[in-house]
């Protein structure tokens, strides 16, 4: 039975208190925890407990867990929207964005065949699920960043005093769970970018064999735009997860290192004295003396100096906004402006010309684009030369493009 969506959103306004409350109770609650939650957030004028009990699970806010018949955890589709408007989201793995480039693969052999076939209508449905997979897989990339930075953010302040071992690990799962599969996966030889170009030539083929039908041609267009805007995306949030999270990344894991080195030390000396550590021998710590300590009277002037010290009113940070990435190069400009240039003598020394304002990620993006391109014959010079891009020295030898024959 649907619901009433005009109902299911007042409901959710009239009780927002309450939704958010069992949003953040993820191991569920029980009968009792909830009459007592409806209780604390209702108001005299609101309908009984039972009736917002009853709505909660009728209206599919509430559902009960699978091994219990009398406690309820709130439905995964609930969830995901107050996530999204509460920016908590939640991480997914590469392997389910494998799973979504595989169902990109079989929707476009769905839009080759409909193509073939000169069958719009196969065409346009086609089309339709494979903007939504498009769109899904942005969303997935951008709540991937979210979570993320907010899960760095939390172990930078460390509100709940967390051991450094603990937090090493938790960042630790970030690194090994989803950005370095995510690295591989978007690597230019690698699955993303082969389905993303395939389906960007097919999107091309559609365009020129439905050039008449309007409306389909429209769409097709705009799917284009999306693959586009889904490349520009999830580069630029892999890139901004990698910048958040690797410095924390580094120091954590020195620090874990430290305390792990600490704690086998005190346990050799527990068992067999600090003798069996051998630290003058490993250290060779000649002497050691105290030095350089401030004064009794040095303190006491500078606390006088400070006393009667009023504050001023503290600044106020503005919020980050999110900028534009201006690196990004287009596999489509890059294409169009190397077969002007073809036969092109060295390839990274033109791509550092053309393209000044891109990252050397990028450039190197570009080059293994033209090395795996059908663009003409690649050849490389027997000498190795040297190039400074974005700041950086790269050395290889120089590689020809000449033209097909």
């Amino acid at each position: 039975m649907t619901s009433n969506p005009q109902y299911f959103f007042r409901f959710a306004a009239n009780n927002y208190s309450l939704l958010v409350d069992l949003f953040y109770r993820r191991e569920g609650v029980n009968d009792v925890d909830l009459f007592a939650l409806i209780k604390r957030h209702r108001s005299e004028e609101d309908p009984t407990v039972y009736h917002v009990a009853d709505q909660l699970l009728k209206l599919g806010f509430l559902e009960t867990v699978p091994d219990a018949t009398a406690t309820y955890e709130m439905t995964r589709q609930v969830q995901n929207l107050l996530g999204f408007l509460l920016r908590e989201h939640r991480l997914t793995s590469v392997t389910v964005i494998q799973a979504y480039l595989k169902d990109l693969d079989q929707l476009g052999e769905e839009l080759r065949d409909a193509i073939n076939a000169d069958k719009g209508n196969q065409a346009a449905r086609a089309l339709v699920e494979i903007s939504d997979m498009i769109e899904r897989i942005r969303q997935d990339s951008r709540a991937n960043r979210e979570a993320i930075i907010n899960e760095v953010m939390s172990a930078k302040a460390n509100p709940e005093q967390i051991p450094v071992k603990e937090r090493f690990e938790k960042i630790l799962r970030l690194w090994t769970r989803y950005l370095e599969p995510l690295r591989d996966l978007i690597d230019v030889r690698k699955a993303m970018d082969n389905t993303l170009d395939d389906m960007e030539r097919l999107i091309q083929a559609g365009m020129k064999a439905f050039a008449l039908d309007g409306a389909l041609s429209r769409e097709l267009a705009r799917a284009r735009a999306r693959l586009l805007r889904l490349r520009r995306t999830m580069a630029s949030d892999f890139r901004e997860s990698m910048r958040e999270i690797e410095p924390l990344y580094q120091a954590l894991r020195r620090d874990s290192e430290l305390v792990r080195g600490a704690s086998r030390a005190l346990e050799i000396i527990r068992k067999s004295g600090v003798n069996e550590l051998k630290l003058a021998e490993r250290m060779a710590l000649p002497a050691w003396q105290v030095a350089g300590l401030f004064s009794d009277t040095a303190v006491e002037a500078l606390f006088y100096n400070v006393k009667g010290y009023t504050p001023g009113r503290a600044l106020s940070i503005p919020q980050a906004q999110e900028t534009e990435v201006n690196d990004f190069i287009d596999p489509e400009i890059l294409v169009e402006e190397i077969k002007k240039h073809i036969p092109v003598e060295d390839v990274l020394e033109w791509l550092n010309y053309n393209f000044t304002n891109a990252s050397i990620g990028e450039v190197l993006r570009a080059y293994g684009r033209i090395i795996n391109s059908s663009l003409g014959k690649v050849t490389f010079g027997p000498k190795e030369q040297s190039y400074r891009i974005a700041g950086i020295k790269v050395t290889a030898h120089p590689m020809q493009v000449e033209r097909p024959s």
